[in-house]
């Protein structure tokens, strides 16, 4: 099969390897559509490393080609969306529904194989059923669509509340679906070019304003500010100052070095502050299941996220084109 490899820092090989055997309790999946995460592109530009024998890519789906020893449910030709966590599910985490905080978590794509190859084998505790009415493209969207539902349902986010977005680049997007979608009765989005400003009033904003004119916000405080930026902006103390008093943030952004907040302006208003990472099945619906029910609600808002799309053969194209933002990318997929 071809799969996807790190070639060193901006530069993604593809290449033949073997087709690998679903062990007990996995299925072999024949990835359909996988997304480039704004993770991958870290490792990419070499902030973060990527072993050069792990294909990359953890937003995929695909259908089952092959189940493992005592695996049910999952029979060949299953259309099925991944979660891809793969944990001890054992510790307290786990039991509690917490799995992304698993010790021994592993994220598929980054230390175990990932969905930029034409097969992979991945635990069957991590598939979900596509529904019917989704395509797969449509299906690898409810991994980022899950981490911004994550990261809404640690704060609290009540139906007629006010969100401002920090960014709107993909997770930047999935918030502002997400949002929406659970109630939000107005969504303000920042950008910094403007086909992401048009893709944020697409997805569902009521507003979208200049990153550079945050300050034309600061009246406003709304009731969630949810971060999406990171790297080594400094969105995190603008949230702070954004919300209202007794307000929350939301943290979605990876930061890559250490960000500055106004301690003093958190304890005086109040202001509740939750980092989120990754999705999990501690709600009444997992936030994968939550993610799929949005998706299905409105396909096409969801589907107008997606900007690009690559075969396997040129992932090194996707992966330049996911980082280059005059390319007026926003969600890159690659379909094997």
């Amino acid at each position: 099969m071809l799969a996807a490899f790190s070639g060193g820092k901006g530069k993604i090989e593809v290449r033949e390897t073997p087709v690998p055997s679903p062990g007990p309790g996995e299925v072999l999946l024949r990835v359909r559509a996988c997304g480039i995460c704004g993770s991958d592109l870290h490792f990419y530009r070499g902030e973060f490393s990527l072993p050069p024998t792990i294909s990359p890519g953890h937003e995929f789906a695909g259908e089952v080609v092959e189940a493992g020893e005592g695996v049910e449910g999952f029979a060949p030709g299953r259309r099925v969306v991944v979660e891809p966590l793969r944990t001890c599910r054992e510790c307290d985490y786990c039991r509690a529904g917490n799995h992304q905080l698993c010790p021994r978590r592993v994220l598929l794509g980054t230390f175990a194989p990932g969905g930029l190859a034409e097969y992979v084998a991945v635990p069957a505790y991590t598939l979900y059923p596509l529904p019917e009415a989704l395509d797969f493209e449509l299906g690898a969207l409810a991994e980022p669509l899950a981490v911004a539902v994550h990261g809404l349902h640690l704060v609290d986010l009540s139906r007629g509340e006010r969100v401002i977005v920090l960014g709107s680049g993909s997770i930047g997007l999935m918030a502002t679906l997400a949002a929406r979608a659970l109630g939000a009765a107005e969504v303000t989005v920042t950008y910094r070019y403007e086909h992401q400003a048009r893709a944020a009033l697409a997805a569902g904003a009521t507003r979208a304003v200049p990153a550079d004119d945050v300050s034309s916000l600061a009246g406003e405080k709304p009731d969630v500010v949810v971060e999406t930026v990171g790297g080594r902006a400094e969105t995190l103390g603008q949230a702070v100052g954004l919300v209202r008093p007794g307000g929350r943030v939301s943290i979605l952004g990876l930061f890559t070095g250490p960000a500055q907040v106004n301690a003093l302006t958190m304890m005086l208003n109040e202001v509740r502050m939750v980092a989120a990472i990754m999705y999990c099945r501690s709600q009444r619906l997992t936030d994968f299941e939550a993610a799929l029910r949005m998706i299905e609600a409105d396909p096409e808002r969801a589907r107008g996220v997606i900007t690009h799309r690559f075969p396997l053969s040129e992932a090194d194209q996707a992966f330049r084109t996911a980082a280059d933002k005059s390319a007026a990318s926003l969600k890159v997929q690659v379909h094997p």
